[in-house]
């Protein structure tokens, strides 16, 4: 290999590594590759649902209730509807989109380890706010098994990005910028800022039904934090970087400390 070829191969592999990286950006929001990668996070969720019935009793996700009553309002009626609607909304964009039946499962690797990451800033706003290691707040969480919290933090990461991210942003953004003609980035903020607003309001329940300001803080914070990673990265990343903040918050800290006490 001469000279020329040695200085034009690392030219040529950063830009393959480039290329991947693009690839993998816009792989990685598609509606089927979201799907498929959230296909387990739902699965648990509606298997663990019905295993641990009995001790999800009263707290079982609101977010997810919400939905339930959306469908029954147009007499629509079934315990599993909103992930069969997941479904259907990811599958009906797929066709619309036109996009390409093809899965990268090297990528969905790829997005579970993202989805750390991105989750790893809403930890450092709970232990900023004092949150973190409350082991699941109010309502006796923190006493269930750790299979029902398990099952309470996938939940709560699907149905809840699904509801204040994915539905809400895109109908006031649509109101926003559709049908009042405001511009696109001033849109979007917009969009985030409400829905950050309604995401605090839906855990008010958490902090005792009245103003505390920390949490106050962290939920509009953590509301913005996860409305902007929606819409850089999409429902998949979102939806998994909130499950995994979870998991770690219900169940991974107080395993650990109950393991150490």
């Amino acid at each position: 290999m001469g000279a020329r070829d040695k200085a034009e191969a690392p030219e040529f592999e950063d830009e393959l590594e480039e290329a991947e990286l693009e690839s993998y950006w816009t792989t990685s929001t598609s509606p089927l590759q979201v799907l498929v990668f959230l296909l387990p996070f739902v699965a648990f969720y509606e298997i663990g649902s019905l295993v641990w019935q009995r001790e999800l009793g009263a707290t079982n996700l609101e977010a997810r209730r919400i939905l339930s009553t959306l469908f029954e309002i147009f007499g629509v009626v079934g315990v599993h509807l909103p992930a069969v609607a997941l479904i259907a909304v990811l599958l009906s964009w797929q066709v619309i989109g036109r996009r390409a039946w093809r899965v990268d499962g090297r990528g969905l690797g790829v997005m579970a380890v993202e989805s750390v990451v991105w989750a790893l800033p809403v930890l450092v706003l709970a232990a900023m706010t004092g949150l973190l290691g409350g082991g699941g707040g109010e309502g006796g969480i923190g006493s269930l098994p750790a299979g029902s919290r398990a099952t309470i933090a996938v939940g709560a990461g699907v149905y809840e990005e699904l509801v204040f991210r994915f539905a809400l942003i895109a109908v006031v953004h649509t109101v926003l910028v559709d049908f009042s003609g405001m511009r696109q980035k001033l849109g979007d903020w917009f969009a985030v800022g409400f829905s950050a607003l309604v995401f605090a309001a839906y855990h008010r329940a958490e902090v005792g039904g009245h103003i505390v300001f920390p949490a106050l803080i962290f939920y509009l914070a953590s509301g913005v934090y996860l409305g902007s990673l929606f819409l850089g990265r999409g429902l998949g990343i979102a939806a998994g970087a909130h499950a995994i903040y979870d998991l770690i918050v219900l169940v991974a800290l107080p395993t650990l400390d109950r393991g150490s006490s």
